[in-house]
């Protein structure tokens, strides 16, 4: 099955070290469940994902990231044929973006800087 996807241009020249580095198939990067998510369908979208909240630094990015990632799942579902394996994976497609779109936000803003325009960071003793 073909599907065209689409990602930053960036993406698609990433060396394979680099797309290892960064991209780590359906799941949160080194969790323990990682194994119990079936998304080999979806591995190509969500490593387009992972590499979209690395480069992204705002808000818009986020939400940018997850349109992107829904409406590339959503090109794989279009494009399958059979009809129950067509809505099986629309209703893995939606439940991963659900879970992105309200628990991404960890995994997204990881250890950046929220307002960097208004920001100063200092090392304190706690």
């Amino acid at each position: 099955m073909k599907v065209t996807l689409y990602a930053h241009p960036d993406y698609w020249d990433l060396s394979e070290e680099k797309k290892k580095e960064v991209c780590n198939g359906c799941g949160a990067k080194g969790a323990w469940y990682n194994f119990l998510i079936p998304g080999k369908i979806f591995k190509e979208p969500c490593d387009i994902h992972d590499f979209d909240y690395e480069r992204g630094d705002s808000e818009e990015d986020k939400i940018e990231a997850d349109r992107r990632f829904i409406q590339n799942m959503k090109r794989i579902v279009a494009a399958t044929d059979n009809k129950l394996l067509k809505k099986y994976r629309r209703v893995k497609a939606r439940a991963f973006f659900k879970s992105v779109k309200d628990f991404g936000d960890e995994a997204f803003w990881g250890d950046k800087v929220v307002d960097k325009k208004n920001s100063k960071g200092k090392e304190i003793e706690i």
